[in-house]
């Protein structure tokens, strides 16, 4: 349930962006000219709240965010910005601009964070059948290096050990999928796997499987 907040007319008069609150107050409503809806934290319409923004493009095109008339996105005027950082919407609706969906990363990092793409086939990213061993194989990309996770009897044991790969080498900024509980063999085959990559870890979280592989 929403409801307006009356107080902000006169200051939001500058804006084309229609602005209402959630009940408790904390969460901020933004429509758009086109009928879109944005999220922010409440205490961060001050921020913005002069500001025209629209729905449109960034890159090549495929994602759409809030953008001002220069391109400019929503979450720049809310967040600062971190050098040699980018600025990564955990639940990928870039829409969703509150803190608790926001957070910084590398371009690395924030490539892991990404849908399906289009081409894929499984439903799963880095899983596919391989015909000539009619197995699945399981393979993770890390700064542009494939890393093979091995070929498994079947699909949800391969999506299984694409998650300990991506634990490995990514922790928290991987996208994971719910398949139940890893087996302790998928686990020590992959952890040995990506030890030799160990450079290229994106997250510390690789170290903590990297022991009790060793441990198993």
């Amino acid at each position: 349930m929403r409801m307006r907040w009356l107080s902000w007319k006169a200051g939001l008069q500058m804006s084309n962006v229609k602005y209402s609150l959630s009940a408790d107050k904390s969460v901020a409503y933004g429509e758009l000219p086109n009928g879109g809806i944005f999220v922010i934290d409440a205490d961060m319409v001050e921020k913005i709240k002069t500001v025209k923004f629209y729905l449109g493009s960034k890159g090549r095109g495929n994602q759409y965010y809030v953008i001002d008339c220069k391109g400019r996105a929503l979450h720049d005027y809310l967040f600062e910005h971190r050098t040699g950082f980018e600025i990564d919407h955990i639940n990928l609706d870039t829409m969703d601009n509150r803190r608790c969906n926001i957070r910084y990363c590398t371009r690395q990092q924030n490539q892991m964070n990404q849908p399906l793409q289009k081409n894929n086939t499984s439903g799963v990213s880095g899983v596919s059948y391989y015909p000539p061993r009619h197995k699945f194989r399981a393979r993770i990309k890390v700064c542009q290096q494939e890393i093979h996770l091995g070929y498994f009897d079947t699909f949800e044991d391969a999506v299984k050990a694409r998650n300990i790969g991506m634990h490995c080498m990514f922790g928290k900024y991987g996208r994971y999928n719910e398949v139940g509980k890893v087996p302790a063999w998928i686990e020590k085959k992959v952890v040995e796997k990506c030890a030799c990559y160990a450079g290229l870890s994106q997250d510390s979280a690789y170290f903590d499987f990297r022991d009790r592989g060793a441990d198993g």
